[in-house]
């Protein structure tokens, strides 16, 4: 439920300020005029939604494993700070989680509650503190806590598809990565060394001694520089402007824009469900749910339909104009509207979403496993012609 700051006059005809929180604007205005204040301003608090990224982040695995066993805990009848006490002493938690956990029961011996300690820990999306917060506030924690670790199983499986579908790819690359490092640093040097030191190669061999010898004489630079780039792209692609870059790319190439989309619909829709069944209200939904999906095109679209949701349109009608969601997924919002069932019908279409992402994927990677033994096998090939080359021309000087 949005938070709106309003400035009113009471009875006594003095001002006063404070915050309320109601389902629109004119919800709140009629609250505090019920009250008997005469209101003279009222305005939106704006809200600080974009999820928190830290520079190491939790786990998902943990996070699911956290939220399963707390869910079990609490259905069971345990006190929620005696089950984060009893789970901040469990080692099968990393040692910074046991530490959050931890903290986290300081807070709520502090008198805070658990959402609120959570969102004090500043580790946890803003998807799972505010499952948390609706399931505080309905009386249903237990249900909340499952459902928070039904959707993070659920992003850890498809992770783990993802990375056992390119492990071939990669190992492959690696291979080849290592074939041009043998190359470069045991066999070139000794083939021109047995031909002693007057000839002077050309071409990709001198390309990689001159490799070979900024290695040997630069490594500590180079491996402080490699270190730097691998911490730097991964901190970009955790930002807004990397999601940028990885959707242009994703346009760039056909079966890797097809995947990018479905998989952004599937968070979408799973995200929104889960949410919505939750009892978070509509615009914290659509909002956390465009976050999750990680498309900018899906947030921005997202945001005008907030607006237009607030105006009193119809959600489907709102997705609709965006022009960026697929018919199937305006029909199921239209029917759940209808229905009133709308977290079952968008659970429907995450899971067929997740159905086509995984028929997707390994579409995808049957065409990447052959592009790379065909490209690994043509460098290798290349080099073993350069090397020949080399060769004969060794002989010929020495003729």
């Amino acid at each position: 439920m949005p938070d709106f700051k309003y400035e009113v006059l009471n009875n006594k005809g003095k001002s006063e300020k404070g915050k309320i929180s109601a389902n629109s604007k004119l919800e709140a205005l009629q609250i505090l005029s019920s009250r008997g204040f005469m209101v003279s301003s009222i305005r939106p608090v704006a809200v600080q939604s974009r999820m928190k990224t830290s520079i190491f982040p939790l786990s998902p695995k943990e996070v699911s494993l956290f939220s399963r066993q707390l869910s079990t805990m609490v259905s069971a009848g345990v006190r929620i700070r005696d089950a984060l006490q009893v789970l901040s002493a469990q080692s099968l938690f990393s040692r910074r989680f046991r530490k959050v956990i931890t903290r986290i029961v300081f807070d709520i011996e502090g008198g805070m509650t658990f959402h609120e300690s959570l969102e004090k820990s500043g580790v946890f999306e803003p998807l799972f503190t505010n499952l948390v917060r609706a399931g505080e506030t309905g009386g249903v924690l237990d249900e909340s806590l499952q459902r928070v670790s039904e959707f993070y199983e659920g992003m850890v499986e498809l992770q783990n598809e993802v990375k056992s579908a390119m492990a071939y790819p990669l190992f492959m690359m690696m291979f080849a990565v290592g074939i041009v490092g043998i190359i470069s640093f045991f066999i070139l040097p000794n083939l021109i060394g047995a031909f002693g030191g007057n000839f002077q190669p050309t071409g990709v061999m001198a390309a990689l001694l001159g490799m070979n010898n900024i290695l040997r004489t630069q490594w500590p630079l180079l491996l402080i520089g490699f270190v730097g780039f691998l911490i730097g792209g991964w901190l970009f692609f955790k930002s807004k402007y990397g999601n940028y870059v990885k959707e242009f790319v994703g346009k760039v190439v056909p079966p890797i824009r097809k995947l990018q989309n479905m998989t952004a619909m599937e968070r979408f829709t799973r995200t929104t469900a889960v949410l919505i069944a939750s009892g978070v209200d509509l615009p914290t939904v659509l909002e956390l749910a465009g976050q999750v999906s990680q498309s900018p095109s899906i947030e921005r679209a997202i945001r005008i339909s907030i607006s237009q949701i607030k105006a009193g349109e119809n959600i489907h009608s709102a997705l609709e104009r965006q022009r960026i969601f697929p018919s199937i997924v305006v029909s199921m919002v239209a029917t759940g509207e209808e229905t009133g069932k709308l977290d079952e019908v968008m659970f429907k279409v995450a899971d067929f979403y997740h159905t086509q992402v995984q028929s997707a994927l390994k579409k995808l990677v049957s065409l990447v496993e052959p592009i790379m033994i065909i490209f690994i096998g043509g460098f290798i090939g290349f080099l073993a012609y350069t090397m020949y080359n080399t060769i004969f021309a060794m002989q010929q000087s020495i003729g």
